[in-house]
C-alpha cells in the first residue's frame, strides 16, 4: 500500500510545528534562518511566520545587518502570548508554578496536605483552589492558559485512557483527569512526577544536550525517570521508572508498598527517620518527625556539625542510595544521573563524593566510567518545570513524536546553538 500524500493543511502545520521548535531553542532568528534549518523555501517560511505573528505567539526582537542589502529582522518566541501551569503533587504538599511562554516562573504557590487529606476529591480540591488563587495574584485567568501540567505520585495508566495508581493513599485506578476536566476547560496534561521531572533536566537543566539519562526523585517516596535515546522510557504501563521499589535489602525494612527491602524504605524520607529512631529514639532531632519537611533537614544539618547518631543516619542513607544508583548503571548504562526531589536537594552537592565512592564500590567499572553524577539545577521547581514541560512538549510537537530526538541531535553537535537561557528557578 502506498503511503498517503501530505495534503496542504498537513504541510502547513508541519512547516508551522518546525518554526516554532527552531525558535523556542534558538531564537533569536531571521526568517532566512529559520527557513533553512526547516528546509522549506523562504517564501513558505514568510507566510509561516506571518500567521505566527498575527496570532501573537511569536514577536519581532531586533534586526542584525546583512551580508548585503537591507537588515534581516529577527524573530523570538513572545513570552506574554500565554502561560503554562505546573503543579507538583507530592505526598505531603501541593505546589503549583506559573510560567510564561518561555517557562519563567510567573508566581507559586504552595499548600500543605495532611496525611489525611490524600481522598482524590481533596487532592483535586487542593489543585482547583491553589491554581485560582495563584491566577488571581498574577492577574490572569484561565484564558490566558495554553496548558496545565500535572506531575502526581505513583504510576498514571495512559493505555485506556488517564487513570492514576498510588498504593500509598489507597488510589486504583482513580480518573484524576476527568475529575479536574470538570474544572478547567484547558488542556492537562498528567504524568508520574519523577517522569515530568526527567523532562525539565533534560530539556533545560543538568541533562540539556544529552540523550540518555536518570533523573532520580527522592523524597517521601522515590522514583526515577529514565530518558533512553531522548525519549522517556516508559515501559508497557508507564510504571517504569519505580526504581524506589526495587529491592536492595532481602526480606528486609516493610514497605508501604507491601514489600519489603525496597530502596524507598531506606533513602526516602520516612525511611531516614525510621533509621533515626531506631539508633536513638530519644534523640530531640524527632521532636518534629510528624512533619518530614522539619525533620529531614534538621538530621542533615546535624550530621553535617557531627552529631553521632545523625552523622550514622546520613552515612547510611548514602551507602543505600550508592547502591541503588549502582544498580541502575548497570541495568540502563547513562551517561548521566541528576539526583533531585526534595530529600535529594536538602542532602545537596556535599555528599556527591561519598555517594560517588559508594556507587563506585557496586556499580561495573566500564559504566561507572562513563557516568557523571550531578544534583538537580532547579531544586524544589523540578517538578513543576517537568509538569509544565508536559503542555509545553504538546504546543511544540505537532503530531511528531520525534521531533524531540531532532533537538537533541542538534545539540549535541553543537551546544553552542542553543542561545535560549535556561528557567531559572524560582526557590
Amino acid at each position: 500500500m502506498s503511503a498517503t500524500k501530505p495534503s496542504v493543511g498537513d504541510l502547513r502545520r508541519i512547516n508551522r510545528q518546525a518554526a516554532l521548535q527552531q525558535l523556542y531553542f534558538h531564537a533569536p532568528l531571521s526568517r532566512l534562518e529559520i527557513s533553512r534549518r526547516c528546509g522549506v523555501s523562504p517564501a513558505t517560511m514568510t507566510n509561516v511566520v506571518s500567521e505566527l505573528l498575527e496570532q501573537g505567539i511569536i514577536t519581532e526582537s531586533g534586526s542584525k545587518q546583512s551580508e548585503g542589502g537591507r537588515p534581516h529582522t529577527l524573530l523570538s518566541i513572545n513570552p506574554d502570548y500565554g502561560a503554562f501551569v505546573g503543579i507538583d503533587v507530592g505526598e505531603t504538599h501541593v505546589r503549583i508554578e506559573l510560567f510564561d511562554l518561555t517557562l519563567h516562573n510567573l508566581g507559586t504557590l504552595k499548600q500543605p496536605v495532611a496525611p489525611k487529606e490524600v481522598e482524590p476529591a481533596q487532592v483535586v480540591q487542593h489543585i482547583v483552589e491553589g491554581l485560582h488563587e495563584l491566577l488571581a495574584e498574577s492577574g490572569l485567568t484561565q484564558a490566558n492558559l495554553v496548558g496545565i501540567g500535572i506531575g502526581v505520585p505513583g504510576v498514571v495508566e495512559q493505555a485506556e485512557g488517564l487513570a492514576v495508581f498510588t498504593p500509598n493513599w489507597g488510589w486504583h485506578r482513580v480518573p484524576l483527569l476527568t475529575m479536574l476536566k470538570e474544572h478547567f476547560d484547558t488542556p492537562i496534561y498528567l504524568d508520574n512526577g519523577a517522569k515530568a521531572m526527567a523532562l525539565a533536566e533534560m530539556w533545560f537543566g543538568a541533562g540539556r544536550g544529552t540523550d540518555s539519562l536518570a533523573v532520580l526523585l527522592i523524597g517521601t517516596g522515590v522514583g526515577a525517570g529514565i530518558i533512553a535515546g531522548g525519549m522517556l522510557y516508559r515501559g508497557v504501563t508507564n510504571s517504569a521508572g519505580e526504581w524506589g521499589h526495587t529491592s536492595i535489602d532481602l526480606d528486609g525494612r516493610p514497605c508501604r508498598c507491601g514489600s519489603r527491602g525496597c530502596l524507598e524504605a531506606y533513602v526516602g524520607a520516612p525511611g531516614i527517620i525510621e533509621r533515626l529512631r531506631e539508633l536513638d529514639p530519644q534523640n530531640d532531632l524527632l521532636a518534629e518527625e510528624a512533619n518530614q519537611m522539619i525533620t529531614i533537614p534538621r538530621i542533615i544539618e546535624a550530621a553535617r556539625k557531627g552529631e553521632p547518631a545523625a552523622a550514622k543516619v546520613l552515612e547510611d542513607t548514602i551507602h543505600y542510595l550508592g547502591a541503588g544508583i549502582a544498580n541502575l548503571i548497570n541495568l540502563f548504562n547513562p551517561k548521566l544521573i541528576v539526583l533531585g526531589g526534595w530529600v535529594g536537594v536538602e542532602m545537596g552537592q556535599d555528599i556527591l563524593p561519598k555517594l560517588h565512592a559508594m556507587v563506585e564500590r557496586y556499580a561495573l567499572e566500564r559504566p561507572l566510567s562513563a557516568t557523571t553524577i550531578s544534583l538537580s539545577r532547579f531544586g524544589q521547581d523540578a517538578v513543576c518545570l517537568g509538569a509544565a514541560s508536559l503542555a509545553l512538549e504538546d504546543f511544540l510537537r505537532g503530531g511528531n513524536p520525534d521531533w524531540w530526538r531532532l533537538q537533541i541531535s542538534q545539540s549535541a553537535q553543537s551546544q553552542s546553538q542553543l542561545k535560549r537561557p535556561a528557567p531559572q528557578a524560582v526557590v
